[in-house]
């Protein structure tokens, strides 16, 4: 007598469990991708300021600048007054900044962000 070959493969049951853990982490991604892409661009928009010759501009300049350049990126979490001009052995702006995007009904993800670049 033949044996019967076992069955091979995911059950409907595993399909749609795989399915539910895919979707959740597509969806946090779609979440959180946009405020990566937002971060991205500040960091692109204080490294053009910095190419710029911003070593002579005043502070106020200088977030004026970055303001302009983030309009233009459509970034609206970032504040000017988040920029800092630190003055040490040379000048360097900072940008310090947190984002609260809403997740699933009363869950949501905190981000902070700190960078610098030397004027």
């Amino acid at each position: 007598m033949k044996s019967l070959k076992k069955a091979k493969g995911i059950t409907l049951i595993g399909f749609v469990f795989v399915l539910g853990v895919l979707g959740f982490f597509l969806y946090a991604g779609m979440q959180i991708g946009p405020v990566y892409m937002d971060h991205m661009s500040v960091v692109k928009a204080m490294k053009t300021v910095a190419n710029e010759g911003a070593a002579n501009l005043s502070p106020g300049e200088i977030k004026n600048r970055i303001s302009k350049l983030l309009y233009v990126s459509y970034v609206d979490q970032v504040k000017a007054e988040d920029f800092k001009v630190v003055r040490g052995n040379g000048r360097e702006l900072r940008v310090k900044y947190e984002v609260e995007k809403e997740f699933l009904g009363n869950l949501s993800f905190k981000i902070k962000f700190e960078e610098s670049v030397t004027l």
